[in-house]
């Protein structure tokens, strides 16, 4: 079960103090950062045991209508163990993907946050731009996020995050990469 924040305010959710605006868009800048060095390990510590982390496929069924997401098989569904196996992948030596890393940088923004019974539900939009050492042409991802982070004993954790592709596919050779 998550509950999700349109990319627009007015959910369910209650306004959130700008002390908890700061800190959760500061927690978010931070991931950002973690990604974008491949501290995987230390982005890790920010999950929930119990997290569900997907990228769904979308489908453009008809002109002019929504975009359909979930109903074909996802990019990314993943558990805390599952994302745990892949980022050891990619820090591994012996990862073809990313035996010499990838440039990468993480720009988030549109942030927007409400108070929930399971914590708080935000929505973020970001933006990956990726340089592989074999293709100097950048790749470029956006994306809608909508995450649950929920309150530790003294920290937030991410319990659940769906992300929403702008583009219907991933014009990538891999998808070693999180977002």
């Amino acid at each position: 079960m998550s509950i999700r924040p349109e990319t627009r305010p007015g959910s369910n959710g209650q306004p959130v103090s700008d002390e908890d605006y700061r800190r959760i868009s500061e927690l978010l800048f931070r991931e950002a950062s973690l990604l974008s060095c491949h501290d995987y390990s230390t982005w890790l510590t920010l999950l929930s045991p119990d997290i569900d982390y997907r990228m769904p496929l979308q489908t453009f069924q008809h002109r002019n209508k929504r975009r359909d997401y979930g109903k074909d098989p996802a990019w990314l569904d993943e558990t805390h163990d599952s994302l745990e196996i892949r980022a050891n992948q990619l820090n591994a030596a012996v990862s073809n993907s990313e035996a010499v890393s990838s440039f990468m940088r993480y720009f988030v923004t549109n942030i927007l946050i409400e108070k929930i019974d399971a914590g708080f539900a935000v929505s973020s939009q970001v933006l990956l731009i990726r340089v592989r050492a074999n293709n100097p042409a950048p790749f470029f991802l956006s994306a809608q996020r909508s995450d649950i982070w929920g309150e530790s004993v003294d920290e937030l954790l991410l319990m659940d995050r769906e992300i929403h592709l702008d583009m219907p596919h991933i014009d990538s050779p891999t998808v070693a990469f999180f977002m």
